[in-house]
């Protein structure tokens, strides 16, 4: 997917091809509009960001094309991270809102699902950015890697530490309890 993806941008960038542009953005806009959702975007600011994503994109793509879809994310990051200073809303008050808004979820799941999202927001943000690509954008490991421009191993790896942090953080409080 990653060499296709270059492969289009490649094309754009040499021959101005419109076409490969637009495969680029149909290969990469709902993966993108899902990660910026799981961000805690609600789905109109998602396509807001993810146009604006794409607008800041296109106009510096062409001057490095080594890791083009890592640069799409960190844009979009950046962007959402900017959002928020604008607006003065933290992530986590949006996130708050969003599950506020469910009241057909019983309080025994709400409460638990209350808990593990406040375990991952423990997290360092670059921890919650791997978990939320790989299992809620459901990247896989090699695309994480040539996404973030690191070995196959190395993202594995993490997500399995990161996933053993919060199973421990889960036993240790169920202990607690």
């Amino acid at each position: 997917m990653q060499d296709a993806a270059k492969q289009y941008l490649k094309q754009y960038c040499k021959d101005a091809d419109n076409v490969a542009f637009a495969q680029f953005y149909r290969s990469e806009s709902s993966r993108l509009w899902q990660f910026l959702k799981n961000r805690g975007c609600d789905e109109d600011a998602a396509y807001d960001l993810l146009s604006e994503t794409f607008l800041k994109f296109i106009q510096v793509v062409c001057k490095d094309l080594r890791a083009p879809v890592s640069l799409l994310y960190r844009i979009s990051i950046n962007l959402h991270i900017d959002s928020f200073r604008r607006n003065k809303v933290s992530p986590v008050d949006q996130f708050n809102i969003d599950i506020e808004q469910q009241p057909d979820q019983n309080t025994e799941y709400q409460n638990q699902q209350d808990y593990v999202e406040s375990i991952i927001k423990s997290l360092p943000q670059d921890e919650q950015n791997l978990l939320f690509m790989r299992y809620r954008v459901g990247l896989t490991h090699k695309e994480i890697a040539n996404m973030l421009e690191l070995p196959q191993g190395t993202v594995r790896r993490q997500c399995a530490t990161i996933l053993n942090k919060l199973k421990q953080q889960w036993q240790e409080d169920a202990n607690d309890a």
